[in-house]
């Protein structure tokens, strides 16, 4: 992995030295070997790079580096960088369905901006029914069944993102009895987390 993100940025060193302007295209890919050869800095170096040179990072781009920030558990520039693909319009927001119970869909995004969206969210949610004095409702996240996001091991998301919730923020879920691509965060273990 290491000697791959050495070449990728050598490359685009040789390409700027020779007078090359580097693309979208070329500054993903550098990102990405970065991601997957555990060089966060870097990642993030050239992401302020690519956006001094005018150039608008594309999905591919912000993905890479959630994930190199998400995998070195750098968790505040994860959930920066997402919340700007977010702002950017590269990155769909969670859609929030106006229900009797709020659904929050992830389906479509990886595990890293998932859990970053997701934990944003929550925070925005804890936020505003903290300072507003309200209860809490049952929220529903629907991860699908990770026919989108399939790993080495098989599903993605469904496993992982209650994984991240439980482990890092904290914050206990339960499976929805006869739909595996939905989990529940029940309002009562919301109120809990927030006076935690």
């Amino acid at each position: 992995k290491g000697c791959r993100t050495d070449t990728a940025l050598d490359l685009l060193a040789e390409m700027k030295a020779a007078g090359l302007q580097p693309d979208v295209i070329t500054y993903s890919a550098a990102i990405s070997a970065c991601e997957k050869g555990c060089r966060t800095d870097t990642a993030l170096d050239l992401l302020s790079e690519m956006k001094g040179r005018g150039l608008q990072p594309n999905l591919i781009t912000y993905s890479a580096v959630v994930k190199a920030c998400y995998d070195a558990k750098i968790y505040v520039d994860a959930l920066d960088k997402a919340r700007e693909a977010v702002s950017m319009k590269v990155v769909p927001s969670m859609i929030l369905m106006s229900s009797e119970v709020p659904k929050w869909d992830l389906h479509l995004l990886s595990e890293s901006l998932s859990c970053m969206l997701l934990s944003d969210a929550l925070l925005t949610v804890i936020d505003t029914r903290t300072h507003e004095s309200q209860s809490f409702k049952d929220v529903f996240v629907i991860t699908g069944r990770g026919l989108n996001t399939v790993g080495e091991n098989g599903p993605v998301l469904k496993e992982k993102v209650p994984k991240f919730l439980n482990e890092v923020a904290g914050l206990e879920t339960s499976a929805v009895e006869g739909n595996e691509g939905r989990f529940l965060i029940t309002g009562e273990t919301l109120q809990q987390w927030a006076s935690s």
